[in-house]
């Protein structure tokens, strides 16, 4: 026999026996939503802005706050699938409670959709009228910029669509253990699981091989206590998914409504969904109190938990010893895999006799983890001495940190995606003519072949750092990282491979700047500090054509044998998609500044600054200058002042003083920051507004003071 109820009465029911839940969803989307808008609006009034920037600065914040970018929401849609997920099934942790509801006329599905949909309701109607009154909060103070209803629903059917997923998964959470601790970790393992297993191959990779390294690729590493986790390893993970779509809905010059992600994020939903079904028709009814409900998955939870946590924490403890004294490592490896083992055991059963008890899923997760270690220990896989043939290579890119390192690119650029620039730049440029770099990649491997890939290097020698995508044929990517001995072997590849168009066409920062947009040029040379070039827009769009011409011209070898004797900065207006004028045209109102080196060789462009009136001041016009101050500072900090008057000496430290923003790639020249240069002038003007540093090949008169001669 079956109750005769209404499934809304029973829904509606249930959400009044879970009041405080929905006064609690209320107020928390209140102050997420309205009351947010409210304040931000008002701090937003009070920095004082024009009218026009005002009105721009408004219109962002309404947009962040009303769609995507709401951190506060976020956590919301989290937390609260979490906490609904929990409290719609947690009946099924007590005995009594189980019981009675079994004991009712209900069909199990039902049973199972009226928490269900009463969870769903009590998040997502007091999201859908906050939302409708930040909306109004907004319209009332007079910021309602075009395309916030549709921004605002879309965000919201976004934030719904994964509130369903990190839902579901809560649930499945509470079908699968048998008390809120293991439901809790459950929750949290679903979570982040795919981003723990993603961490092993990434932490055994940056320990044991040499040219895999995610982390360089993906913007470094983050340390808590010892623990390293790479900013690269959030990868098939709920969480990432949502990050993604955020990510992507929030551009830097644009927002869109991630379709993509939503729909990885329903069909997610969907599955998830089916199997917490399937699993609550299974669940056995004495599974209360239990850690897990059935009790055969308990070695496979067990061995998915044991494995990733003991590569962590034994990565961890160990960080620093290095590739060839592993020996710590697989002691604290297994003694790690031994004691978590005892810990599930125990937690499984409660007895400490019995935890102690081998156990076969105790083997399994130690052969695991001796197969693992062995083929990241010994490469079995050859990752490191990768190299495809070249026939199965579609194109190349290349990132040689020497060469790309001294480059920066507008805010906007692709290769400022993403939390890498070195990724973003390898994912955005193509090289079909890359037999140089193809050869600059097998001197990399040739490397790894000798020496177990370690360098051995005398004294004075310097290192080559690239990194480089194969894009195979077969549509994969494929990226290493390489170090060799800098000599004239790699540094004549490295000419080569600069002096291709390919490479200037897509590296260059001058190919990113429209000449159209540029509203500003000033100068900085040894006399003075961004000094602006005061002439008309077409001047300056000479200007920077010149510029532009001469650096596309310039060799290699011309690059790595001039001076650069100052920088343009060059000012352009950055396209904001975000918001619109209203006969919908772009709005240009954000400025970029692009900071460009210029070469002593580049005279047609030096001679249009000297008719805007800015001459570039270089070594050359020693007769201009009064006296050379160089600061020495030693090993602890103690400085030492010498005065240079004499017009060869200041020629000589002139030519080979350097900015401190600047670097020669082929000789392995940087500033030497203990060693630097004031310049004092005749025309009234005094010290010069910035230092020069000197390299660390050091003038003859300067050494001649230090008592540092040859």
């Amino acid at each position: 026999m079956t109750s005769k109820i209404s499934f809304t009465k029973m829904v509606l029911q249930n959400v009044k026996e879970r009041g405080a839940w929905l006064l609690v969803s209320f107020l928390a989307m209140l102050m997420a939503l309205p009351v947010q808008t409210m304040m931000r609006l008002d701090n937003v009034a009070a920095y004082g802005l024009k009218p026009k920037e005002l009105e721009k600065e408004a219109a962002n914040v309404f947009l962040n706050v009303t769609g995507f970018d709401n951190i506060f929401l976020l956590l919301l849609v989290v937390v609260s699938a979490f906490c609904l997920g929990m409290t719609g099934y947690m009946y099924l942790y007590s005995k009594e409670k189980t019981d009675f509801y079994h004991s009712l006329p209900l069909k199990r599905e039902r049973m199972y959709f009226v928490p269900y949909v009463s969870g769903i309701l009590i998040f997502a109607l007091p999201y859908l009228l906050n939302l409708l009154l930040a909306l109004l909060a907004g319209a009332v103070k007079g910021t309602f910029p075009e395309g916030a209803v549709s921004m605002a629903f879309g965000a919201f059917l976004n934030h719904i669509v994964f509130f369903l997923v990190f839902y579901h998964v809560a649930i499945l959470a509470v079908m699968l253990t048998g008390n809120l601790f293991t439901g809790a970790m459950a929750y949290a393992a679903f979570l982040s699981y795919g981003f723990i297993i993603k961490e092993v191959f990434i932490g055994m990779s940056e320990r044991f091989l040499q040219t895999v390294v995610p982390s360089m690729l993906q913007g470094g590493s983050v340390s808590i206590f010892r623990l390293s986790f790479h900013t690269g390893g959030w990868t098939f993970s709920p969480l990432y998914a949502y990050y993604r779509a955020i990510s992507d809905a929030v551009g830097l010059s644009s927002r869109n409504i991630p379709w993509l992600y939503m729909g990885i994020g329903a069909a997610s939903a969907i599955v998830v969904l089916a199997l917490c079904i399937l699993v609550f028709r299974l669940r056995p009814s004495e599974s209360y109190h239990k850690a897990i409900a059935f009790k055969k998955l308990e070695p496979f939870i067990k061995t998915a938990v044991v494995f990733p946590f003991s590569v962590l924490f034994a990565l961890g403890i160990s960080s620093g010893i290095g590739k060839h004294a592993f020996g710590w490592f697989v002691v604290i490896l297994v003694f790690t895999a031994w004691v978590l083992s005892t810990a599930m055991d125990f937690l499984y059963r409660m007895d400490i006799r019995e935890s102690l008890r081998p156990r076969i899923s105790t083997g399994v997760v130690l052969g695991m983890l001796a197969v693992t270690t062995i083929i990241y220990r010994f490469d079995v896989l050859k990752a490191d001495t990768y190299l495809p043939k070249e026939d199965k290579i579609e194109s190349m890119s290349v990132y040689i940190e020497k060469m790309n390192g001294l480059y920066s690119y507008p805010y906007d650029s692709a290769y400022n995606r993403g939390s890498s620039q070195m990724k973003a730049y390898l994912d955005n440029t193509k090289f079909e003519k890359f037999q140089d770099i193809y050869s600059l990649a097998k001197m990399g491997v040739e490397v790894q072949k000798d020496n177990d890939g370690f360098l051995k290097l005398k004294d004075e020698e310097s290192v080559l750092y690239y990194c480089v995508r194969y894009h195979l044929k077969s549509g994969r990517d494929v990226y290493r990282y390489y170090e060799i001995k800098q000599d004239d072997a790699a540094v004549s590849l490295m000419g080569k491979i600069y002096d291709s168009w390919e490479y200037k066409e897509q590296t260059l920062p001058v190919e990113f700047i429209d000449e159209e947009k540029i509203t500003e040029i000033s100068l900085k040379d040894i006399h003075t500090t961004n000094k602006q070039v005061t002439t008309s827009e077409e001047m300056m769009r000479k200007i920077f054509k010149t510029y532009k011409n001469e650096w596309e011209s310039l060799s290699f070898e011309e690059s790595t044998s001039q001076q650069v004797v100052g920088f343009l900065y060059v000012d352009s207006l950055m396209e904001d998609k975000n918001l619109k004028d209203s006969d919908s045209s772009v709005d240009y109102g954000s400025v970029q500044t692009q900071s460009l080196p210029l070469y002593e060789g580049f005279v047609n462009t030096r001679k249009l600054l000297e008719e805007a009136g800015c001459p570039v001041y270089t070594a050359e016009d020693v007769d201009k200058i009064e006296k050379v101050v160089l600061t020495s500072a030693d090993e602890v900090g103690n400085e030492e002042d010498f005065t240079f008057t004499e017009p060869k000496d200041i020629k000589e430290i002139l030519e080979k003083s350097m900015f401190d923003q600047y670097s020669n790639p082929a000789t392995d020249s940087y500033p030497n920051y203990s060693k630097s240069v004031r310049i004092y002038w005749k025309d009234d003007t005094g010290e010069s507004k910035d230092r020069v540093y000197l390299g660390k090949d050091l003038p003859s008169c300067v050494k001649k003071v230090l008592k540092t001669e040859d």
